[in-house]
């Protein structure tokens, strides 16, 4: 994938949660029931978390820095998904959503710097995968993902 089709990707993704939120007023965003017990204020929250983890790596590397990426085991990946969603229960929706559009801008900076090389470009310290991988996983597939689920929330609790 190049480097404008990743960004094409990114942009997308957003507009679709964007759809996704269209509408939902703040009782709506914050009660549970979205994914397990996250209202879709929790969604927003981990989706900044993992993509703040993502805007880090990609960081780093641009500074020819390996960075550290977060452990992707499972058992890892639900431990940090449990804490930072302990860590920002009891965030502000307005901040939550200020987080969520200021994390986007900085991951749309850090891609755009790269070139399609390094986008695709296999990385020993990410195990030999590529900075498209984990731009996909922690960016516009995730936020795709969590989207999708937005929606079927909504049409089994609000009948939309």
């Amino acid at each position: 994938m190049q480097r404008d089709e990743v960004v094409k990707a990114l942009k997308e993704s957003r507009t679709q949660m964007e759809a996704a939120l269209a509408g939902l007023t703040e009782t709506q965003m914050t009660d549970p029931g979205v994914v397990g017990d996250w209202s879709v204020k929790d969604v927003l929250s981990h989706l900044i978390a993992w993509e703040a983890e993502l805007v880090t790596l990609l960081a780093k590397a641009r500074q020819g820095k390996p960075p550290q990426p977060p452990a992707r085991s499972q058992k890892d990946i639900d431990e940090l998904n449990a804490k930072w969603h302990k860590e920002n229960k009891n965030r502000p929706l307005d901040r939550v959503l200020a987080d969520f559009h200021g994390v986007r801008k900085q991951t749309l900076r850090q891609v755009e710097a790269l070139s399609d090389e390094e986008i695709n470009a296999p990385r020993p310290w990410l195990r030999g995968e590529a900075l498209l991988e984990w731009i996909e996983g922690d960016g516009f597939g995730h936020e795709a993902e969590h989207a999708a689920q937005i929606v079927e929330w909504r049409k089994m609790k609000l009948g939309e």
